[in-house]
């Protein structure tokens, strides 16, 4: 390993890469969770009560189709709510990372 290679251990302890990894992970735990349990509930009612599923509701759209049709609207917000977080506080977690991994992670740098 050359002297200006980062110190891949020390930046992986560091307390910014600590955060960035514990806050992406919690976002992306509870977004399937809730997508999961949104196609759980899709899948429980077209499942159980195609004759509720199969009531129209408007314009000839049924619930069914408003409950599928509901799962990528979720799935957009759900994607809207990363890229918001992504810009809005975790670009400065990276920099932060990509800063001491260009400071070769030092020992004292990344406690």
């Amino acid at each position: 390993m050359s002297s200006d290679a980062p110190d891949w251990a020390a930046l992986q302890r560091s307390a910014p890469f600590q955060q960035l990894v514990a806050q992406r992970g919690r976002f992306v735990r509870y977004a399937s969770a809730a997508l999961l349990s949104w196609f759980a509930i899709f899948l429980a009612v077209i499942g159980a009560a195609p004759a509720v599923a199969g009531t129209v509701v408007v314009a000839g759209m049924t619930i069914g189709f408003l409950l599928g049709l509901s799962q990528l609207v979720l799935a957009w917000l759900l994607t809207w709510g990363y890229l918001r977080l992504s810009n809005r506080r975790w670009s400065r977690l990276e920099q932060s990372v990509r800063e001491l991994a260009a400071a070769g992670a030092a020992p004292e740098v990344a406690r």
